[in-house]
Order: structure tokens, then sequence, then C-alpha cells
């Protein structure tokens, strides 16, 4: 019988502080799932010649950026005796410093990737004061405009080059609060946009002048694998696999010929 039938994946959100903000996203996920292995809750591996985790982020967070609500699907061995508080308890109590684990949800094996599913990222600007009328200027006619511009250092024919790119669909909310600047941006799957290097572009300053942001949230779209189980569920190959998994599958239901009662598994 195939490992996976006992496999579960569990979806994480949690937040990540300083001083982890200086962490690239591979070395962040080797720490998160250095967590469960020191919370003594065994994850699932690659069939790979040097196995790794089942393990992925749902979407990059920028070097130096703090994140309130990121997202990430690992892939246990078995599944949890305790309940999700008694797990968190034990992932936090094991959790390095930056790093706080805020919930913890079991998803169907069939279910989409967290990554596939990410759809808005809520960010916040801690404008600086020296740039702050500037920006409320500079910000209001980019939301007034239906096309905006800005120039972007990159590789043009294989050379290292300028060129200009369409940023106004990238932004779809803009709120100021005081001095700090509320905003949402699209996830565009295989895009990691830094905001940083989106707002150097639009207020015509160095990077390095922006002052603080951080990522609140990350919004995520309803999953359309989940109402469809035959579709995107684990083929198997005999009834005992079928029964093992039906844990997966909502609203099925088993009916014994003899007795006509509905027998719970």
């Amino acid at each position: 019988m195939s490992n996976i039938l006992h496999h579960r994946t569990l979806r994480l959100r949690f937040a990540v502080l300083h001083p982890l903000t200086e962490c690239h996203p591979p070395v962040l996920l080797n720490k998160l799932t250095s967590v469960f292995e020191s919370a003594a809750i065994p994850l699932a591996m690659r069939k790979e010649k040097r196995p790794k985790p089942i393990a992925h982020l749902a979407y990059p967070l920028p070097i130096g950026v703090e994140g309130f609500g990121e997202w990430a699907d690992l892939t246990i061995k078995a599944g949890l005796n305790d309940p999700p508080s008694k797990v968190i308890e034990r992932l936090r109590a094991c959790s390095p410093c930056g790093l706080e684990i805020l919930s913890i949800e079991q998803v169907p094996l069939h279910a989409s990737s967290v990554a596939e599913l990410c759809e808005t990222a809520h960010w916040l600007w801690d404008c600086p004061a020296e740039l702050f009328t500037s920006a409320v200027l500079k910000f209001k006619i980019f939301a007034d405009s239906s096309n905006f511009q800005i120039n972007k250092t990159g590789k043009l024919e294989g050379k290292k080059g300028v060129k200009i790119i369409e940023v106004r669909h990238l932004i779809q909310e803009l709120n100021w609060d005081g001095e700090d600047l509320r905003f949402s941006t699209k996830i565009v799957q295989g895009q990691a946009l830094n905001p940083q290097k989106l707002f150097a572009g639009i207020l015509g300053v160095d990077q390095g002048h922006l002052g603080e942001f951080r990522r609140e949230s990350i919004e995520l779209k309803s999953d359309p694998k989940l109402d469809q189980f035959d579709k995107f569920a684990p083929k198997l190959r005999n009834l005992y696999e079928d029964a093992v998994l039906l844990e997966s599958a909502p609203n099925i239901k088993i009916y014994d010929n003899d007795e006509d009662d509905t027998l719970s598994l």
C-alpha cells in the first residue's frame, strides 16, 4: 500500500518578523520545515535522489519586509493525533525568533496548492515625512490614470538595459491613513512583485529612501478542485484504498447491501 494513503496536507498561516525578514524564500522554508521536525511532526518526503520535504510557500516575501499573514502548505507523513490548538502550541514552542504560527488546518490531498490560490496581497507603506507631500500628489496622478509606465532595469536582447513596463493594473487600491498608505496588489502567477521597486519607479526616488513596507495579508480565491473530487482525487488501485481516503471526499456515504444502514468510516 502506498505511503500516500497516510499523508495529510496542512495549510499553515504564519507571520514573518525581524530578524527572519532577511531570509530568502528557500531559507525561510527550511526554517519552517525544521520547526515541524523539532515538534516531532514528521514531514512527507519527495521521491528524489536527495529527498526534500513536501512543502511550499504561498508567495515570496521581499527581503526586509515583514509579513503578518503568510501561507504555506506542508505534507506530513500521517494524521495528527492532537487538535489544531495543541499542534499550534507545539509548533510555537519550537519556532525561532521572528516566526509566529497563527493558524493551521488540514486540506484534502487533491486540493490546489496554496501558491495557486493567492489572488491579492494587502500592504502598508510607512511613508517617510520628507516624501509625504510629493507622494500624495504622485499617487493621486497614478490613481487617476488608466495607464502608467515606469522604467525597470533588466535584460534586453541578452544585455543589461532599461525597459519601460506598464504597472497601473498591478495596484488595485490606494488609501491614505495619515502618513501610512494602505494598498493592494494583484498577484500574477510566475511573478514575484516587489512593491518597493514599484514605488521607487512611481515616485522617482531611490528604493533605499522609501522607508518600511509590510505585507498585512494575502487573500486566497476559492479552490475549484474541492468541488471536483472525482476529477482531481488520487487514482486508487483497490477498494481498501478507496475506503482509507474517503475522508478526503465530503458528503460521500457507503451503504451495506444487507442492512441498508449507513456505515460511518
